[in-house]
């Protein structure tokens, strides 16, 4: 059977209904937005590199649809028998919105337009949602339309744009990671064989080496220790160490894990000009990039944690971590 009806021949579309109105109808077009959003959003789904986010792209898409059948319907009693948007759907929209606005750093400037591929197309839908939503508010200045499909339209453009900024963000963290792991970690850092988990026993070994090399060295510091997800496992401030050493600790061991390398070689790579400029700023300080960071690997020679170190000039701080690290891998 062919796709093509030739009812339309003369300038005129059924609706859902089965009423017929002209094609440049503001019904029309502005369903017809929505329908270009989906499209829009589907291609967005083929880019983006997370799981949640495909997972939630393709809910949108779902809901698009319902949002189109809707607005092609004149005849109100027909929507009784159709999925409609409701308050939960709307709900869920902010939730994520919520969820992802605390997770991302902070913004205080214009966002250029997406930096990954992904972020670029969820740009490109936001935009047509703002479109379709302002051909909505038009339409429904003519024809009654519920409050809770505008509300959700009205947070369909919040909800890509913070999903554009989530992938640009991650996809931003996963290329500086690789790109530290190829320049730096396989050519200059060697991969020692330390312990086989983040154990009490291992970190209580771990600070007592990190006391006995601060007390050479005539510093106190702090030590922090995280796991691989970067979860903080161990903490020790050695008495009249700086107060701001155990915020510090944290975020090197922190970064020593996020960035798969010791710290002190994140400093080269965020210089001005080079590929990881202003990370800092970007990851809203959580990660650092000065020396006192180091990871931990296990006895596969994959990381387990990371460790940081605190108190000290940052070649203090260098010493003590490695040196302290050192000892118990050759206990």
């Amino acid at each position: 059977m062919s796709i093509y009806t030739k009812t339309g021949d003369k300038g005129t579309t059924a609706l859902f209904d089965g009423n017929r109105v002209k094609k440049y109808d503001d019904r029309v077009e502005t369903y017809g937005s929505f329908d270009e959003l989906n499209a829009e959003i589907s291609v967005a789904e083929k880019f983006v590199t997370s799981h949640e986010n495909k997972t939630l792209l393709r809910n949108v898409e779902r809901q698009l649809f319902y949002v189109c059948a809707e607005l092609a319907t004149e005849d109100e009693s027909a929507l009784l028998s159709k999925i409609v948007i409701t308050e939960d759907d709307i709900n869920e929209l902010e939730k994520v919105i919520d969820a992802y606005t605390l997770k991302l750093p902070k913004v205080d400037s214009f966002v250029l337009p997406g930096s990954s591929k992904a972020g670029a197309f969820l740009h490109s839908a936001r935009t047509i949602a703002r479109r379709a939503e302002r051909l909505l508010v038009r339409f429904s200045e003519q024809t009654a339309v519920r409050n809770e499909l505008l509300k959700f339209v009205n947070r369909l453009s919040d909800f890509l744009y913070i999903l554009a900024r989530e992938e640009d963000f991650r996809q931003m963290l996963d290329k500086a990671t690789k790109l530290i792991v190829a320049k730096y970690l396989e050519q200059t850092e060697q991969k020692p064989s330390t312990t086989s988990d983040l154990s009490f026993s291992f970190c209580e070994k771990l600070m007592h080496q990190v006391q006995v090399v601060s007390e050479e060295v005539g510093v106190p510091v702090t030590l922090a220790i995280v796991d691989a997800h970067g979860n903080a496992r161990f903490n020790y401030r050695m008495e009249h160490a700086l107060l701001v050493s155990a915020e510090l600790a944290t975020k090197k061991a922190y970064s020593a894990v996020a960035m798969k390398t010791s710290t002190e070689k994140l400093t080269e790579a965020v210089q001005p000009g080079a590929p990881l400029y202003q990370l800092e700023t970007l990851t809203n300080g959580d990660i650092v990039t000065f020396g006192g960071g180091v990871p931990i690997y296990g006895k596969d020679g994959a990381i387990i944690g990371g460790m940081g170190i605190s108190g000290g000039s940052v070649e203090e701080d260098i010493h003590i971590a490695k040196k302290a690290l050192s000892m118990i891998e050759k206990g």
